[in-house]
């Protein structure tokens, strides 16, 4: 693992558990595509034999599952009138098993026949896939609780109205 990808992790990991507000589908998908996109690359200039494709496809697909699972285990409120997001010990414990079974894959994929390049170079792949998950679903979660979506007994569904007139206090003599 390089220092962008550690640094990259702390990062995500540093704004997830203290909290940000959802951003608009733009932003949202920004960070997870782009890393996905490094992946990808980082994938496709490595060579790879039968056993590699096969665990870096497993890899891929259990890590934006498990990402969908940690998207709906995210704690989502609202703050300020728009959607909040953050991490509970719950999708922290998602996230510590979906790097346990990206390792457990690869050192199975190196016992089977597997090279450590070729399978080392699919983490930031793995990193996107679990990121774009979890923003797909914290997005459709958002998008269900804003104004004027369906929302179940008990939900406040309104706007609080703003002061009708100026707020300013008048000066101190």
């Amino acid at each position: 693992m390089n220092v962008t990808t550690i640094a990259l992790v702390v990062f995500v990991l540093a704004r997830r558990i203290r909290g940000e507000a959802v951003p608009q589908p733009k932003k949202l998908f920004l960070l997870p595509v782009v890393v996905c996109i490094l992946g990808l690359q980082h994938v496709a200039h490595t060579r790879m034999n039968a056993v590699d494709l096969t665990v870096v496809a497993v890899g891929a697909a259990v890590s934006l599952g498990l990402g969908l699972l940690r998207g709906r285990m995210d704690k989502l409120s609202e703050m300020n009138g728009s959607p909040w997001v953050s991490w509970g010990a719950a999708s922290v414990v998602v996230l510590v098993v979906n790097v346990v079974a990206k390792l457990a894959l690869d050192g199975v994929g190196v016992l089977a026949g597997g090279s450590t390049a070729a399978l080392s170079s699919s983490i930031l792949l793995s990193l996107g896939l679990t990121l774009l998950g979890e923003a797909a679903v914290v997005w459709m979660r958002s998008a269900a609780s804003l104004p004027g979506a369906t929302r179940s007994a008990g939900q406040y569904g309104g706007v609080v109205p703003g002061p009708s007139r100026p707020t300013r206090r008048p000066p101190i003599r």
